[in-house]
């Protein structure tokens, strides 16, 4: 068998989760209460969840994301919040998303049992995915602190991050005194260490 075989069978199997999920999404889109003037923001709200799965497929995940986000601030629901962290993990920010799906699984326990597998698939897979660094500091440490991407950061502690570029810096007394630029990748643990010179001090003169 070619290895192209296992490919296109996990992408049937994919399109038929959007598939299912779409379908699903209808239904909790659909309004509780009876209000005739309900019936035209209801059908708008469909139109625009038909329009971001559609995005979806095409792989425009940032358009798809504002349709989403639209229909959250009208209609939350755990099956719109779970397409939302869909799109999240597909333009790279692992832990918005991971946020997302937990609070679409907080929703999902109440209101839409059926999506909880595909949230609980999607955070098991992003548990693996999700980069880690750790930061180290070398020589004159005392007075340090450590910071990374602009927030503090304890040193020698697996750190989960976004794939892409990062920057540490080491302060003293809010001085950079060590400074690395890096990037992490998904499925890997980055280990950067930052090396700390002493405070240079002036000769006493003869």
């Amino acid at each position: 068998m070619s290895s192209a075989a296992p490919i296109s069978a996990l992408r049937r199997r994919a399109r038929r989760r959007a598939a299912a999920l779409g379908l699903a999404g209808w239904a909790l889109l659909a309004p509780s209460w009876g209000h005739a003037q309900d019936d035209g923001a209801t059908r708008a709200l469909r139109l625009q969840f038909a329009q971001g799965l559609t995005l979806e497929g095409a792989g425009r995940w940032a358009d798809a994301l504002d349709r989403f986000e639209a229909i959250a601030r009208k209609r939350p629901t755990a099956n719109v919040a779970f397409h939302i962290g869909l799109c999240h993990e597909r333009l790279g920010r692992l832990r918005t998303a991971e946020r997302t799906y937990q609070d679409a699984r907080a929703t999902a326990r109440a209101a839409a049992p059926a999506v909880l597998a595909e949230i609980d698939a999607r955070l098991q897979d992003l548990e693996g995915r999700m980069p880690r660094i750790v930061l180290n500091l070398a020589g004159a440490t005392e007075g340090v602190t450590l910071l990374l991407d602009g927030e503090v950061a304890q040193p020698s502690r697996a750190i989960r991050v976004d794939p892409g570029p990062h920057v540490a810096v080491a302060l003293r007394h809010g001085i950079p005194v060590a400074a690395s630029a890096f990037s992490s990748h998904e499925r890997r643990t980055r280990f950067v260490t930052l090396t700390v010179h002493p405070i240079a001090t002036s000769a006493p003169r003869p």
